[in-house]
C-alpha cells in the first residue's frame, strides 16, 4: 500500500513540474499553408471583357469555386496562413454573360493593385 502512495506522489510531483508556460517556450515549426489560385497583379492587368471562359482560365487557372446555382459566375480566393493566423486573403469574383465573354470583375484583388482594371464596372478614380 505504501508503494502506491510513494508512486502517486511520484508522479504527481513529476507531472507538476510540466507546463504549459515552459512548453511554449520550446520552439516548433510551424508550416505555411497557401491555398487557392496565385492572383498577380501583372495576369489581372491583362483581363479584359469580351474575354473568353477559356481565355480567363489559360490566365487565372482553374476557379476554387463553381458555383452550380450561378453558371456564369467564378471565384478565386488566394489565402496564406501560418500557425492558423491569416497572413494574406485576397478575393476575385468573375461574372460572364450567357456566352460565356466576361463582362464584370470585383474583389478585394483589384483593389490591392495600383491601377484598377476597367471591365466596365468601376469609374475612374480622380
Amino acid at each position: 500500500m505504501k508503494k502506491i502512495y510513494c508512486l502517486l506522489a511520484v508522479a504527481v510531483i513529476g507531472l507538476s513540474a510540466c507546463s504549459t508556460a515552459k512548453l511554449s517556450q520550446i520552439p516548433s515549426y510551424k508550416l505555411e499553408i497557401i491555398q487557392g489560385n496565385e492572383l498577380d497583379q501583372d495576369i489581372l492587368n491583362t483581363l479584359q471583357p469580351g474575354m473568353s471562359r477559356e481565355q480567363v482560365q489559360m490566365r487565372l487557372g482553374t476557379p476554387l469555386l463553381r458555383d452550380p446555382f450561378h453558371a456564369n459566375r467564378w471565384d478565386y480566393i488566394f489565402v496564406v496562413s501560418r500557425s492558423n493566423r491569416v497572413k494574406e486573403e485576397k478575393k476575385l469574383t468573375l461574372y460572364f454573360d450567357k456566352e460565356g465573354k466576361l463582362v464584370h470583375a470585383e474583389g478585394d484583388a483589384l483593389t490591392a493593385q495600383a491601377q484598377p482594371v476597367n471591365l466596365g464596372t468601376t469609374s475612374p478614380r480622380e
